[in-house]
């Protein structure tokens, strides 16, 4: 028997991370900016192309802040250090578990 790797393909412009769901679809993380105008990121989110499910996480800049109304998370997170590998551990589990097939191209 032998057994063959799946297709390779680019990921997506701004794709930090790729994760293969039993299904076969994907769950990608991007680290993008929470505002409409270009800034540097400040958010890790990720994103199953198969059931749609999603998480999205915002970095935190200050430990007792609260930024428009929000607070912000218990440690300072510059540069999502500690966001990004949470959302890596939501992506694993999730696509150990979603049986969601990639939706069809055409």
């Amino acid at each position: 028997m032998t057994t063959t790797a799946p297709a390779e393909t680019a990921w997506p412009e701004g794709v930090i991370a790729r994760y293969l769901t039993v299904g076969g679809a994907t769950v990608d993380l991007t680290e993008e900016s929470a505002y409409y105008i270009p800034t540097p990121p400040t958010q890790t989110r990720a994103q199953c192309s198969g059931c749609g499910d999603r998480e999205t996480k915002e970095w935190g800049f200050n430990i007792l802040a609260h930024e428009n109304g929000r607070p912000q998370p218990d440690e300072f997170d510059e540069g999502g250090r500690y966001t990004t590998p949470r959302l890596r551990r939501w992506a694993q589990r999730h696509a150990e578990k979603c049986r969601a097939m990639p939706k069809p191209t055409t």
